[in-house]
């Protein structure tokens, strides 16, 4: 009798629920409160920074042969291999950075744990997590691993890095239906190749997902990854209780409160987070609205806009039972899921192949500037009015005429001293202009002979290289010369 009163008893619910929100609400934008430091280290912990041990394959092999870290010195492996640009994010798991690798120049972005290990099991879920991270890629709507190592206590994870969150992307867009279907293609790739592995993310929510230049979704975030071989091997006495426990209430499965763990409970908070940003929503983290939202009940005031077949989808990934949601692979099956979905991998073909050209024109753009900065001369440079040969005109004019006592004829101009000789190309105009000047005037015939041995002299000319056009030089010069020799 004892045990059919103890079975009626209600479901015990946890504590925020009485603090939580009562009903679904409009999102109202606001701004994020000031984060609060890393709580304070107990004494009995050691302050004492630990040598870098890397965690993640990639790291434990051998190091990068370009990495420019050096255990001798005392600057640590993030400030020695990296350039912080600057802080992403922060919340309670930690901090994430954006920074520029140093070997390449490559930016990256960095997840830092808040605080040093407590203690081994932290320790070993850290590791865990990293590792757990590390097999799930390479993927398309998998957040990129690079690599993950421990230093000063903390935990180090290196990935890709992305444009935002979906839940920023979100705030700034007005709610679109076309949009949501993307979404829900893109984590449904994502949340396929991961329980393939054998594997529950457990911690579904658009603050979890991240968004590339080109508008491709990348789940993210395991640190509450469960891997179900492990489970069942090893019965989850509190660790892992604990660990769903922490979990976002507001995209909670509801068999997650009786320790069920499976990937129906991803479906689940699939199917809220969708719903959240095909509506513009606030969902609620308790009181009747959760209830109501947990039951298979959809809020008809925000949802009516929704087409039908969005509708149904979200009824059967919000089915109370977790045997009444579909797996990934029947949602995937579905004629409109299919439809979105080859819409989906067609544009984001197009984007990416936009933004690769785009880049690579960039990097010729600049790469053309760069070169012609340092091959065009300056203005007073020698090299400024060099000329190829191609380009060298009939006439070239070398020497300093600022510092040189000019006289001679047009066709033949002598120099005293350091000036040199000016000869003119070997025409029958110039032939015969020298022939008139010799013939009209006797009584400079020193210069009529100079002509003739600059004629001969012509043969061996200065190369055109060497012609160096004066710019100020005028043809009034040549006439006061011509007028000077004929008087």
């Amino acid at each position: 009798m004892s045990v059919t009163t103890a079975s009626r008893r209600p479901l015990p619910l946890p504590t925020h629920f009485s603090h939580a929100e009562q009903s679904f609400s409009l999102k109202k934008r606001r701004v994020p409160p000031p984060s609060k430091g890393c709580p304070s280290l107990s004494r009995i912990f050691s302050q004492r920074p630990s040598p870098w041990t890397p965690l993640s394959w990639s790291l434990t092999k051998s190091l990068p042969p370009n990495s420019v870290y050096d255990p001798s010195k005392q600057q640590t492996y993030f400030n020695q291999c990296f350039t912080n640009l600057g802080l992403l994010g922060r919340g309670s798991f930690g901090e994430v950075y954006k920074v520029s690798r140093t070997s390449d120049g490559r930016q990256y972005a960095v997840k830092r744990s808040a605080h040093r290990f407590r203690g081994s099991s932290e320790r070993n879920c850290s590791v865990r997590e990293a590792r757990n991270h590390e097999r799930l890629c390479p993927h398309p709507h998998i957040l990129d691993f690079v690599a993950a190592w421990e230093e000063c206590g903390r935990l180090y994870i290196q990935t890709e890095l992305c444009s935002t969150s979906l839940l920023l992307h979100a705030e700034n867009q007005p709610p679109d239906e076309p949009a949501a279907w993307d979404y829900l293609c893109d984590l449904l790739s994502a949340l396929q190749h991961l329980h393939s592995q054998g594997f529950v993310h457990l911690d579904l929510k658009p603050a979890n997902v991240l968004m590339t230049a080109a508008g491709r979704l990348k789940l993210g975030d395991f640190g509450l990854l469960l891997e179900l071989e492990q489970k069942c091997a090893e019965p989850a006495e509190g660790n892992v209780k604990d660990d769903v426990q922490e979990g976002d209430p507001r995209y909670m499965a509801p068999e997650l409160l009786r320790g069920e763990y499976g990937p129906a409970a991803d479906i689940f908070s699939l199917g809220v987070s969708i719903l959240e940003l095909a509506c513009n929503i606030e969902v609620p983290n308790g009181g009747d609205g959760w209830q109501q939202l947990r039951q298979g009940c959809l809020p008809s005031e925000f949802t009516s806009s929704l087409s039908g077949e969005l509708q149904a989808v979200l009824r059967m990934m919000l089915a109370p039972e977790p045997s009444q949601r579909p797996t990934v692979s029947e949602l995937l099956t579905l004629p409109c899921v299919w439809k979105h979905r080859w819409k989906r991998r067609v544009c984001l073909m197009v984007a990416e192949t936009v933004l690769k050209v785009a880049s690579l024109c960039q990097v010729l753009v600049k790469s053309r500037l760069s070169l012609e900065s340092t091959s065009t001369p300056l203005p007073g440079s020698p090299t400024h009015n060099h000329r190829s040969p191609a380009s060298t005109p009939t006439r070239s004019i070398v020497g300093d005429w600022s510092s040189c006592n000019l006289a001679g004829t047009p066709s033949s101009i002598h120099s005293n001293g350091s000036c040199r000789t000016l000869t003119p190309s070997a025409s029958p105009v110039h032939a015969r202009l020298q022939a008139g000047i010799a013939s009209e005037t006797s009584t400079h015939s020193r210069y009529s002979s100079s002509a003739k041995s600059s004629q001969r002299r012509g043969r061996n000319w200065i190369p055109a290289e060497e012609a160096l056009p004066r710019p100020s030089f005028e043809p009034k010069n040549l006439l006061s010369l011509f007028d000077e020799t004929t008087s």
